[in-house]
């Protein structure tokens, strides 16, 4: 009797191991969400508790423990769709919290109740080639319904006609407002294919007393906040990387960039059934690695434990936002990475550019130049395989603005070159890149790399300095090329050209003309 009870006591103390879930991943044959006795499962199909990972059997049948609070979920197989809301936001979940978030000021999660005696997935049969593209930005970071208005109006609008499958939004989806989401989505539905969202730090809930509930809203609205899925012969990562740490003395929100035990389990997991040979794209909000790599802020202080977990494998890339600038990173041993290979990591533009600031354009829309004065824009990437390549797009404009000469620009004074160089923003530039230079009918000369402040954008600012949020500041860019002004120059008219070659031969040209006086 006593070995009896101290069974159920431990049972009771321990009901998220006492408990498992079946049900059947299948192909839905009618598209009816319903599983009909004629529809076959699919096997082969992850399916995670946010922690452990099974894969389906022949006949697309899982088993998998419950935990009390978790988000059951699949990773969408390749040649498959999962089924879309109104705003075309992948339903590939199902959330399992009995007593629901606890009160927050935005809301969070209902109630759920008890769960289903069987938990069934569908998913829709695709045509999927290796062969695709995608578009990924960062922080759109909308804080009012104006805001919102000037992303729908900007970005959203010329992505209606996109070719690519699907569009990544790296973080930051708001600032701060969580009830901007139902609008914002509805716009972003417009674009016409299936939109997957990375929580951010401006997406959390504040009122939170630690990240445990940071992100139940983002839970409401977009599901599991993080989780993977697959297109051609790509698998592609969604990680919440922003540790929230309840608010300073001053009240102001803190977080440092992490991937907490839970998230890190269910990568290994994860990872465990993926091949080496296909291409990882990881995405998230904070950088792996920034600068120095002391920032909490900026850099994911643990990153050392998910390297470790994809030291072997050589098809990697790592997508990030949050820096309101376009830098291309070939992460070796200062970021603490150790594979044969640089890691490939691209922090991606901000899709609301310096936070919606700065002189407007004809249609009202602010510049809002970025830091390290890059246009506000988005990525277009083109998979094929397990390989890529990608362009940086300035938004409403065309893919053939990718280079500024921020210097010299109209008149400029004889002195102006003795004092000053040559300076040319190249937005999608790395250290991969060449750039040329040649003023009229000279010999072309190769610029030098050079990490200083854009002088396009320290005029932007200075001219929206009343109107710019206080941390807006420029800052060094990674893309900027300078050369000296060639000897002998006459007073009069002059014409520069500037040519790049990217990584991937690509080349772009701009010429502008020029008056010394």
């Amino acid at each position: 009797l006593v070995f009896f009870l101290l069974v159920l006591i431990i049972t009771a103390s321990f009901p998220a191991f006492s408990k498992s879930l079946k049900g059947t991943v299948y192909h839905d044959l009618n598209r009816n969400l319903k599983f009909d006795k004629n529809e076959p499962g699919i096997p082969g199909v992850l399916v995670s508790n946010q922690k452990d990972v099974v894969v389906t059997d022949e006949k697309g049948r899982f088993k998998i423990k419950v935990y009390d609070e978790c988000i059951f979920f699949i990773t969408k197989p390749a040649g498959y769709q999962t089924p879309l809301d109104d705003n075309n936001l992948p339903q590939f979940y199902y959330t399992h919290r009995p007593n629901g978030s606890p009160i927050l000021n935005y809301p969070g999660i209902d109630p759920t109740g008890k769960l289903p005696k069987r938990l069934n997935f569908p998913l829709f049969k695709t045509n999927e080639c290796d062969s695709f593209q995608v578009i990924a930005f960062g922080d759109p970071q909308s804080r009012n319904e104006t805001e919102v208005g000037y992303l729908r109006d900007d970005v959203v609008s010329e992505m209606l006609n996109t070719q690519a499958k699907f569009v990544i939004a790296l973080g930051d989806i708001v600032y701060d407002d969580l009830s901007l989401y139902e609008k914002q989505n509805r716009i972003m539905a417009q674009i016409g294919v299936p939109i997957y969202n990375v929580p951010g730090n401006h997406d959390e809930n504040y009122d939170a007393v630690s990240d445990r509930y940071a992100s139940e809203t983002f839970k409401r609205y977009f599901g599991p906040n993080y989780y993977s899925f697959d297109y051609g012969k790509v698998h592609f990562i969604v990680l919440d990387n922003v540790d929230y740490l309840g608010r300073n003395e001053e009240g102001r929100p803190k977080y440092q960039g992490k991937i907490d035990n839970d998230q890190l389990l269910w990568l290994k997991n994860d990872l465990e059934n993926i091949p080496d040979d296909k291409l990882i794209v990881f995405n998230m909000h904070i950088p792996f690695y920034y600068e120095d790599g002391k920032n909490k802020a900026t850099n994911v202080i643990n990153r050392s434990e998910l390297f470790y977990l994809i030291r072997n494998r050589e098809h990697l890339l790592a997508l990030a936002g949050h820096m309101h600038t376009v830098e291309h990173h070939f992460l070796g041993n200062d970021a603490g990475w150790s594979g044969e290979k640089s890691l490939r990591q691209i922090i991606c533009s901000a899709a609301c550019g310096a936070w919606w600031s700065g002189p407007k354009n004809y249609m009202g829309i602010p510049e809002s130049i970025q830091q390290d004065g890059v246009p506000r824009g988005y990525h277009i990437f083109d998979f094929e395989g397990n390989s890529f390549k990608e362009m940086f797009k300035v938004a409403g404009s065309g893919g053939e603005n990718q280079i500024r000469i921020s210097f010299p620009l109209g008149k400029i004074h004889r002195d102006s070159l003795d004092t000053r160089d040559i300076v040319v923003n190249v937005f999608g530039g790395s250290e991969r890149s060449v750039v040329k230079c040649k003023i009229d009918d000279l010999n072309w000369i190769k610029m030098n790399k050079t990490n200083i402040k854009d002088p396009i954008f320290e005029f932007n600012y200075i001219l929206s300095e009343d109107n710019a949020p206080s941390w807006v500041r420029p800052e060094p860019s990674t893309h900027i090329w300078t050369i000296p002004f060639p000897v002998g120059l006459n007073d009069g008219i002059h014409k520069i050209s500037v040519i790049t070659t990217d990584q991937y031969g690509n080349k772009f040209k701009v010429s502008k003309i020029f008056e010394i006086k």
